[in-house]
């Protein structure tokens, strides 16, 4: 990547140093993608500024040169993969129980359970969650996987952690 970036008049927020969401060209290698950033006129208004080619006119042949910080990329389904990495890092750490704090859904599940068609209420709930989300999430889940398999085999990791247990 380079260290240039161009994006359409069009997509700019209101406001400057607002945290958005915004899709910007790679000026080296011509790569479009999503971003969270912030933009500014000055390089000195932002953290770590890179230069950002603003192009307008019907032929988008006016331009405004203007600053933008990376905060993190987004793939093309939408997924912050940068987020979802420190998810499953700060998951190591942490518990696994999830409690949706619901009468209703414990009803529903302790129905699934008793009526035979489940073994328990967590194995219900992980099977329906992950059965939603599978139709409806694709692209997450598939981010996720990358992101496991990436913690998965990263040995200096696995090594700490055992040490740390």
């Amino acid at each position: 990547m380079s260290n240039h970036y161009i994006t359409a008049e069009e997509h700019l927020p209101d406001e400057e140093r607002t945290e958005t969401t915004l899709q910007i060209t790679d000026a080296e290698t011509k790569r479009i993608f999503e971003a969270r950033v912030r933009i500014a006129r000055e390089p000195d208004d932002l953290t770590d500024p890179s230069p950002l080619t603003v192009v307008a006119g019907p032929h988008e042949n006016v331009s405004k040169e203007r600053y933008i910080e990376l905060i993190d990329e987004i793939d093309s389904a939408g997924i912050n993969e940068d987020l979802l990495r420190r998810l499953a890092s700060d998951q190591e750490t942490t518990s696994n129980i999830v409690n949706t704090r619901s009468d209703d859904l414990k009803v529903v599940l302790r129905y699934l359970v008793e009526s035979g068609q489940y073994d328990s209420t967590a194995e219900a709930l992980r099977e329906l969650s992950f059965q939603y989300l599978a139709e409806n999430h694709p692209a997450l889940l598939d981010a996720y996987e990358n992101v496991r398999t990436e913690f998965e085999d990263d040995p200096l990791r696995r090594a700490r952690s055992e040490h740390e247990s």
